[in-house]
């Protein structure tokens, strides 16, 4: 008998040795009695982390008082290359600690109150969330449009992820109660739209907009454009759109002055150089605003170029060279709309 046992006891130290030859023995041992736990968790790229301060640039969308989706590069906590998604979506909770983070700028969370995040996968560019209930406590349309945008737009920031699926209390969605479909995976698209159902051509520009008089913020929005029959809006309908401006009803508005119009852009290592008419004269030499018309500029035309890496805004074909301005070297595009 104590042969017996002793020649057990050796089989099993075999055993484990083979085993230790293998990744994880233990965790090979236990799936033979348990089933494999979903992840829960949306691994990002060590690359997009300041390894130094532990922080990684993330961009959330908060609402403001007019309802407009904006873009906001916030520093967020990462740990050990976990959860940076899941805490991007904690941060866009309407709680009186995020209120108070971003009420300095006027913006407003956009998640309601008491939601909570029960898990989140990525798989093959398709992240999955999970919500609690409280997801849908909302009360207009518009709101709900916002609040699937927000959620959407914010995750499809990450490069692994394409595109979203939302889920709650465990169980996918087909419809929202004012008609939002979540049948299908959910994509970036027709944020802040203003214009009509009707409208087949669109592109999205950059106008500007405040809440407190004082801080100002850019904001995407997506417009109708005319188009010949099936054809994509280019860079030259986009700019087109933007010197048009908002509709005076929106409560947005541009640094660019009125009647400007564009002559032609010419794209060069990266840099975009967008000849326009003498109405911009008439704020070159106030350089805070230049540079928001550059920047309006700029941030529009990476929409179409995401590689675009500065502006020279030209009149009727020649540098800017006033007193107060100098366009000899472009004005840099910012790597975010907004930074606070």
């Amino acid at each position: 008998m104590k042969n017996c046992r002793g020649a057990i006891a050796i089989l099993l130290v075999c055993m484990m040795l083979i085993l230790a030859g293998c990744n994880g023995p233990i965790s090979m041992l236990q799936s033979w009695f348990e089933e494999e736990e979903p992840v829960s968790e949306v691994i990002e790229s060590v690359d997009d982390v300041q390894e130094s301060e532990a922080l990684r640039d993330t961009v959330l969308y908060y609402k403001d008082d007019k309802g407009f989706l904006v873009p906001v590069m916030r520093k967020l906590p990462w740990t050990d290359g976990r959860g940076i998604a899941k805490t991007a979506l904690k941060a866009m909770i309407d709680t009186p600690a995020n209120r108070e983070d971003v009420q300095g700028i006027g913006l407003i969370p956009v998640i309601p109150a008491n939601t909570e995040i029960r898990g989140m996968t990525i798989r093959d560019g398709v992240c999955k969330v999970d919500f609690t209930e409280d997801f849908l406590n909302y009360t207009t349309k518009e709101e709900e449009v916002a609040l699937i945008q927000a959620v959407v737009y914010t995750l499809s920031e990450f490069a692994t992820v394409d595109s979203v699926q939302i889920m709650v209390e465990g169980k996918p969605l087909e419809n929202l109660k004012y008609g939002t479909n979540l049948a299908e995976l959910l994509n970036r698209e027709q944020i802040n739209y203003l214009g009509d159902a009707s409208s087949k051509s669109k592109t999205i520009v950059y106008f500007e907009g405040t809440t407190n008089g004082l801080e100002t913020y850019f904001v995407p929005v997506t417009v109708p454009v005319e188009t010949q029959e099936g054809a994509k809006p280019n860079i030259l309908d986009a700019l087109d759109a933007l010197v048009k401006g908002p509709p005076s009803e929106s409560g947005l508005f541009t640094s660019i002055p009125q009647g400007t119009q564009v002559v032609s852009v010419d794209m060069h290592n990266g840099i975009a150089n967008i000849n326009v008419t003498e109405e911009v004269l008439e704020v070159v030499e106030n350089k805070n605003v230049i540079e928001s018309v550059a920047k309006a500029f700029g941030l529009t035309v990476r929409e179409q170029y995401p590689d675009v890496l500065g502006v020279k805004i030209l009149v009727n074909g020649e540098e800017i060279k006033n007193e107060g301005v100098s366009q000899q070297e472009p004005i840099v595009v910012p790597a975010f709309a907004n930074q606070y």
